[in-house]
């Protein structure tokens, strides 16, 4: 029998990396992705959207003879994007489409999984890539920062609704700062319709980010590299007592700080 790892949005970025390292560490690994572009160190690929439950739950029939046959199983939640622009801007699509991708899939996800482990006997560790914008929130990454932190107190809540289950061990959030990836390719792609119909008082804004997302653009200070993020998801995967959350890069230890030490009324002063 062997370890399994489950890793979604695994076409590029933080979870093609994942897939990697946990493959050299002798994992089973099936990549799950919208678009499924040839994972070579993954045993298998799917495809999954997380905005359908139907295609969700029709999955337990695929990973069902995989769960059963492993040693344990991890699920790691990492796909994601970035909605950006104003709030009042934003479609009730957009809205829909942030909180799919990062809080009701991810979860429905971990729910079908659990199930399965429960079936057959096999423990279950989840674990959630989140970001340093659920705890510390941004001006004009409102919707994004709002998924992030729905999806921290999403899984939360799922690891304290799950208690007496004897199947799940852990549920794990590992929150980056800026990391180098495709993010800020798909950032821009999602701002672009917004341009065209801003709010005018925010018109100044949009520019500015707009420049900030565009290809070549400078990166920001201590910005992580994929692999980084990976290293802590696999940390979580195999700990003796896996922690609540893992922190990286310093921008993400600096808002931890922030938020827990210091009045709101200062935060506001700090992060504005």
């Amino acid at each position: 029998m062997t370890k399994l790892a489950l890793i979604t949005g695994a076409s590029a970025g933080i979870g093609r990396e994942a897939c990697d390292l946990f493959a050299r560490q002798g994992y089973r690994v099936i990549a799950l992705s919208r678009q499924p572009t040839g994972v070579e160190s993954a045993a298998l690929e799917m495809t999954l959207d997380l905005e359908s439950f139907d295609q969700i739950e029709g999955l337990a029939g695929e990973l069902d003879s995989e769960i059963a046959a492993a040693e344990s199983v991890i699920l790691v939640n990492n796909s994601g994007y970035g909605q950006f622009g104003a709030l009042r801007d934003l479609s009730e699509s957009m809205w829909s489409k942030q909180f799919s991708t990062h809080v009701f899939g991810p979860i429905k996800l971990a729910a079908v999984c659990l199930e399965l482990c429960e079936q057959h006997g096999i423990p279950l560790r989840v674990i959630a890539v989140s970001s340093v914008l659920s705890i510390t929130p941004q001006k004009m990454k409102g919707a994004y920062c709002a998924a992030k932190s729905a999806m921290n107190t999403g899984h939360e809540s799922f690891w304290f609704d799950e208690q007496g289950s004897k199947s799940l061990e852990s549920v794990s959030l590992v929150l980056p700062g800026p990391v180098k990836t495709r993010f800020r390719e798909h950032a821009l792609a999602a701002l672009q319709p917004l341009l065209g119909r801003a709010s005018a008082v925010h018109w100044e804004k949009y520019k500015a980010m707009e420049a900030a997302l565009a290809p070549g653009a400078s990166i920001k200070p201590f910005t992580a590299s994929a692999s980084d993020v990976a290293k802590k998801i696999y940390r979580a995967a195999e700990a003796t007592r896996p922690k609540p959350r893992y922190l990286v890069t310093p921008q993400t230890y600096l808002a931890e700080f922030i938020t827990r030490f210091i009045p709101r009324s200062i935060q506001r002063i700090i992060l504005q």
